[in-house]
């Protein structure tokens, strides 16, 4: 018996709905045959493969939010982060109510350093879960990397109160306190990230920064050996701020007309007999200072950068031994008339006037005149605080 027209359009319409419902399991099917494949050739690194393949389980299901996240990570794992973010985004817009896809979204802002963006999402995130403390602790980072000190310190403290066993807290908030100059609550902080997570060298090198600023280079080596020993990359980046330019000895050898080791109330001629007994006469003297770095040639050969003084400190001892000066005593310029630099020796050679008495008597005190440099080496590190000046007297640099 023949369908009426109805019952045809109905057979018809079941026939056609049959075949949508094969042709969606097909490429249901394809799109996860794609998504595995995509995520093998992503963990054996091959990761341009993996791409297109995740935009092959796109094209046979525009609604995969796995592969937008996954196409996010890969490309910002890539330091593309144009990329990163325009997949994050499709992947929030499709679940807005997921807290793991504003987080990558805001993480991908933060390292593009679209920092009002990132801030928003890493906010969004906290507010769906305020129990989990991931955003609160990026925000945080986001911060510190914004010099927005106290925000940041409010955060990681927050964080603490939530997880106080993760080491990774207190070491955020010692790389935080080391940017504000706190460097003793820094060390306090890093040592206390050590206890929680031993194995720890980003920590280790914060600490070992955090000791070189308190001027602790004892304590600051023995992080750096911690690093020597287990091989790690952030060993040389201790040992740069570790090894500071500092001057090592005052070369005699190669001193003009300018013995460093003669004492309180030397008559001024004894420099030199021939020019100096005269009233009234004058002669440039140098010293030649030796330093343990290679020294930026601009930096070392600026008179601004030097200091001429008489000494009063226990390292550098006293001018004239304590004994009080007279008229009698040579003025000594504060800025040196000029410097010479010799990159091979690495001494720098500096010259000064020096100029008789009108009655020919004028004195002066050689092992006492300090010499202090406050310039940089050829790799920008500015002189060691500890090691930034000498005189005949103490004989090594303090």
């Amino acid at each position: 018996m023949a369908l009426s027209q109805a019952d045809q359009f109905a057979a018809n319409a079941d026939a056609f709905a049959s075949v949508t419902q094969n042709l969606q399991t097909q490429r249901s099917q394809v799109a996860q045959y794609a998504l595995n494949k995509a995520a093998t050739l992503w963990s054996a690194d091959k990761t341009d493969e993996a791409i297109k393949e995740f935009k092959k389980v796109l094209a046979f299901d525009p609604q995969n939010t796995d592969a937008y996240a996954s196409l996010g990570k890969i490309y910002q794992g890539k330091g593309n982060t144009t990329e990163a973010i325009k997949y994050f985004k499709i992947g929030v817009q499709l679940d807005r109510t997921s807290v793991t896809a504003h987080n990558d979204l805001g993480n991908a802002y933060l390292q593009a350093k679209k920092y009002t963006d990132a801030e928003k999402e890493f906010k969004i995130s906290a507010r769906m879960d305020p129990i989990n403390p991931l955003a609160d602790y990026t925000l945080g980072i986001l911060y510190t990397q914004t010099d927005r000190f106290g925000e940041a310190e409010v955060q990681f403290n927050k964080v603490a109160k939530v997880s106080p066993r993760d080491g990774n807290v207190p070491y955020s908030l010692g790389v935080l306190y080391n940017k504000m100059g706190r460097s003793e609550d820094a060390v306090n902080q890093l040592q206390k990230a050590l206890r929680l997570k031993t194995d720890f060298p980003a920590a280790n090198y914060e600490l070992g920064a955090a000791y070189v600023k308190l001027g602790e280079t004892d304590k600051a080596a023995a992080q750096l050996s911690i690093l020597d020993s287990k091989q790690s990359s952030f060993a040389n980046d201790l040992s740069f701020i570790l090894n500071k330019p500092k001057m090592i000895y005052i070369d005699a050898a190669n001193n003009k007309g300018f013995n460093q080791l003669l004492g309180a109330r030397t008559p001024l001629w004894m420099l030199d007999p021939t020019l100096l007994l005269a009233p009234d006469t004058s002669k440039k003297v140098s010293v030649s200072i030796a330093f343990n770095n290679e020294m930026d040639v601009a930096s070392i050969m600026n008179p601004a950068n030097w200091e001429i003084s008489r000494a009063k400190s226990t390292e550098g001892g006293y001018y004239n031994s304590t004994i009080p000066t007279t008229d009698r005593e040579v003025s000594i310029p504060k800025r040196p008339y000029s410097v010479t630099y010799n990159p091979e020796t690495r001494q720098a050679s500096v010259t000064f006037t020096v100029q008789q008495n009108s009655a020919g008597d004028a004195t002066i005190d050689p092992a006492h005149l300090v010499f202090k440099f406050n310039g940089k080496d050829s790799s920008g590190r500015q002189m060691d605080s500890a090691g930034d000046q000498i005189d005949g007297y103490a004989a090594k640099a303090f």
